[in-house]
């Protein structure tokens, strides 16, 4: 068993210990070698810069390795296998019409789908009790291949299905379309059953639901081991934040959902590594990836509580050298949560520059804004 695989086979995903750090750095090198073996594009990149693997001698230098900005993957694919090996090829695209093509081998993709279902697990957020799932995302008749809706898909495995609602699906026509009426109308169905509710998907088509629940006055209480697993950024069809205290407020309010069990995931498809939030509305950083905080211009790694751009390092992915990747996010990298977990957290600050890193999320919005206007037409 290489050092990837055990890493891998580590039972908490959270608690960063000796073992687990020493397992990181070693599956980092290996992944390296590989990419740098197999990918002639990464190895010219590394050579540039003079860069050789011995000059990383701790996990806390992981930094050094060079890195690809992320925008990088909307233009090429760099494969560090050969295609016929790929299984599974997602896209993030954004108004702009430019996709990112991130590709998966067999290995990695296993990776990833246990990288998940431990992190789950580590949060005691897996249960073998039926739930309801209302998931407000794309369909499978309408996803596209997105790697958002492949995500949102995969939260839905944590619990056994007792019946399932895609708020973003088909209408006569296959295309995408979301309807709040029919979200409340699965909500009210929903609680007839008398079982958990597991809420996963956009906030933005949450949000505009429990507005209209708000609207019309309607309280639903499920159980107090439902949940709400919400991803793909903060922003309204009006292209405002959405304060998390006002959205933990009304799901309290009309689903009966204690804010204890909402649950934030931040990731992007060209990293692949879910950062899901703790209790206490934290992203941890899990055994299998590392973050910095980067200064912009001078690529200075910044100590913590000092804000910067996004590096991220996974080892996970052997189809491409998407090993250290540069964000167009700014954070800050905390450690010592109250929660009591180990290793850091990340406190996302916003996007870099004038122009949004566009992914599902924000595709999702245009949906949800021409949602809005078409019903005002009509």
């Amino acid at each position: 068993m290489n050092y990837l695989d055990k890493l891998f086979e580590l039972k908490d995903a959270l608690n960063h210990t000796k073992e687990a750090d020493e397992l990181f750095l070693a599956a980092v090198k290996e992944a390296f070698a590989f990419h740098y073996q197999h990918n002639t594009v990464y190895k010219k990149l590394c050579d540039d810069e003079g860069f050789t693997i011995e000059s990383v001698q701790t996990v806390d230098e992981v930094y050094r390795i060079p890195h690809f900005l992320v925008d990088a993957f909307k233009w090429y694919d760099f494969l560090s296998v050969d295609q016929k090996e790929i299984v599974s090829t997602f896209t993030s695209s954004g108004t702009s019409g430019q996709k990112s093509h991130i590709s998966w081998d067999k290995g990695s993709k296993d990776r990833q789908t246990k990288m998940r279902e431990k992190i789950m697990d580590s949060y005691g957020l897996e249960t073998d009790q039926k739930v309801n799932y209302l998931i407000f995302a794309y369909s499978p008749r309408v996803s596209e291949g997105k790697g958002a809706a492949y995500a949102h898909q995969m939260y839905s495995t944590f619990a056994p299905e007792n019946k399932k609602v895609f708020a973003i699906d088909a209408d006569e026509n296959g295309k995408a379309y979301f309807n709040e009426k029919l979200c409340v109308a699965a909500f009210t169905d929903f609680q007839k059953d008398n079982i958990p509710l597991r809420v996963i998907g956009f906030p933005a088509f949450i949000y505009d639901t429990l507005l209209y629940m708000k609207a019309n006055d309607i309280r639903l209480n499920f159980s107090p081991e439902s949940l709400v697993i919400i991803a793909g950024g903060w922003k309204s069809a009006e292209n405002k934040s959405i304060p998390f205290d006002e959205f933990a407020e009304l799901i309290d309010r009309h689903l009966g959902i204690h804010e204890s069990r909402i649950r934030d995931v931040y990731g992007f498809v060209e990293h692949g590594v879910p950062y899901i939030t703790c209790e206490h509305h934290h992203f941890h950083v899990p055994v299998y990836s590392k973050a910095f905080a980067r200064k912009p211009g001078t690529m200075e790694v910044l100590p913590e509580g000092e804000k910067g751009l996004l590096q991220v390092i996974s080892p996970y992915n052997y189809a491409q050298p998407a090993l250290s990747i540069l964000s167009t996010d700014y954070a800050i990298i905390h450690s010592r949560c109250a929660c009591g977990r180990t290793g850091q957290y990340i406190e996302l600050m916003g996007r870099a520059g004038l122009k949004k890193h566009e992914g599902c999320a924000i595709t999702a919005t245009e949906l949800l804004k021409a949602t809005h206007q078409n019903a005002v037409s009509e």
